[in-house]
């Protein structure tokens, strides 16, 4: 090969080598900067620590939630916007405080209007995402159409008897959008069959069977009786919870908290954890279809719940109250690869919260006046720059009857900070409750008219005043100022 025939050689070696580097080099940025899919698992009615990831697995075994834990970060100190599930999803999918969207119970109409208002499938459909919804809808959105639900596919949008259908059309949906970025939701309805369970009903998402021996089920809970000093506004809602029937019928609408006895709160338990283990097992089938897909790596998948349920504590069922049974719900945000295993304690609404971290995935604009924080830095074990000094709750009790028959129509807001909670109500003698959350997590005592806790007292209202202030929310303001 004479010198001139070597130099073109040598160039044209050079030349493919750049360019095939260049082509290597593009093809990871483009896998890079490629946005990830959005598997969202929203249960109804999951405690936080109903999952074997948090509570060990001799009364409770999820594996497959374990396996999103397993890669992902825990946020162990997530609340609510509200315990109730109209207003909680309402929050979820808003990004938008209860007060805000007007939400605060269980009524769908009238429906919001989707350009104040835009949900999470119309926020990330707008953005380029392909979008679907399948399970429990219970939003105040029509479900005709994609520009009303802002999802593409929908499947299963009503109520029970759902959970057992979810996963083949989740699995269907993932197969058939493998090369889009989408985002899922799979939204099951358990384990709040429990209402139906404390009704002695059938379970419309899958029988639990029958309770084993006592001595085989779960310990009754250690706050099991009402808390010490307690707001007189709390005694009268459980009376009036009592009171509450299903319409003009007889039949009453929540479980017989004044006759259960320790045993029977313990069944209650057991049946509870059996229908965590049902969704488990169907989340199981969805997870296995983003493997066999090959979209582990690049699927984010943020597990959650709308509220709470009782389980006895306070001799509580279902939701409605600031317990941190009913309130504090479970909150995984998992990517392989890029989050860190392992658990948070940071404050998080997850009314607020999560579309803000949604959109930061997906690289899609947060819509106006949507005042949550993303939490994808947190997931991914970034150092906190400021942690949040609270979070706020809301409630409003109508379902609950007065001896006369009418609703005791109670009103409650509640901050959470990093050690006390404080809630206040508009009824009562003494509408007020403060605990310390660090050396009484059972809120067994009410340390109002405490004189040692008096400046900490004054501090929380004035967190209930800046809340109030900042979120334009009159009633909390009403509320710390009638004091």
């Amino acid at each position: 090969m004479n010198q001139i025939n070597r130099r073109r050689f040598l160039k044209t070696v050079c030349t493919s080598f750049v360019a095939g580097a260049g082509l290597i080099r593009n093809g990871l940025l483009a896998a890079e900067s490629k946005r990830p899919n959005i598997l969202f698992v929203m249960t109804d009615q999951q405690f936080a620590d109903a999952m074997s990831c948090a509570m060990g697995s001799e009364y409770i075994d999820t594996p497959n939630i374990d396996s999103i834990a397993a890669n992902g970060m825990r946020f162990t100190r997530t609340y609510c916007s509200n315990p109730l599930c109209v207003p909680s999803r309402s929050s979820i999918f808003t990004g938008r405080y209860p007060h805000e969207h007007g939400k605060q119970i269980n009524a769908t109409k009238p429906q919001l209007d989707r350009n104040k208002f835009p949900n999470m499938g119309m926020v990330l459909r707008k953005a380029g995402y392909v979008t679907g919804y399948v399970g429990k809808w219970h939003l105040p959105f029509p479900k005709k159409n994609p520009d009303q639900t802002g999802f593409d596919s929908t499947s299963h949008l009503s109520g029970s008897g759902n959970d057992p259908k979810i996963a083949a059309p989740a699995v269907e949906f993932i197969n058939q959008n493998a090369a889009k970025p989408f985002l899922l939701v799979c939204s099951f309805m358990n384990p709040h069959n429990i209402c139906q369970y404390g009704r002695s009903q059938p379970l419309p998402d899958g029988d639990v069977g029958n309770p084993p021996a006592i001595e085989d089920c779960p310990p009754t809970p250690k706050n099991l009786e009402k808390a010490k000093n307690q707001s007189d506004a709390l005694e009268a809602v459980w009376q009036a919870r009592l009171r509450a029937k299903r319409g003009k019928t007889n039949q009453r609408m929540f479980a017989p908290l004044e006759k259960w006895k320790a045993d029977d709160w313990r069944k209650y338990r057991w049946a509870y954890y059996r229908m965590v283990e049902l969704v488990d097992e169907e989340l199981g089938k969805i997870l296995a279809a983003l493997r066999n897909a090959n979209l582990e790596n690049n699927t984010v998948i943020i597990f959650t719940s709308d509220h709470g349920d009782g389980i006895g504590a306070h001799r509580w069922a279902q939701k409605n109250m600031f317990y941190d049974e009913t309130a504090r719900i479970p909150l995984i945000i998992a990517r392989k690869g890029k989050t860190k295993a392992g658990t948070s304690d940071y404050l998080v609404n997850n009314g607020t919260d999560l579309m803000a971290t949604v959109c930061d995935y997906a690289r899609a604009d947060l819509p106006s006046r949507c005042k949550g924080l993303s939490l994808r830095s947190i997931a991914e074990a970034q150092p906190i720059r400021k942690r949040r000094a609270y979070v706020a709750c809301s409630t409003h009790f109508v379902q609950d009857r007065l001896p006369d028959g009418s609703s005791i129509d109670l009103k409650g807001r509640m901050i959470r900070t990093d050690r006390f909670k404080y809630y206040i109500f508009d009824q009562g003698e003494q509408p007020e409750m403060l605990i310390d959350m660090q050396n009484d997590p059972g809120e067994m005592i009410n340390l109002v008219g405490d004189p040692a806790f008096k400046d900490t007292l004054r501090k929380h209202r004035a967190y209930m005043r800046q809340y109030a202030k900042e979120t334009n929310d009159k009633l909390a303001q009403t509320l710390v100022e009638r004091l």
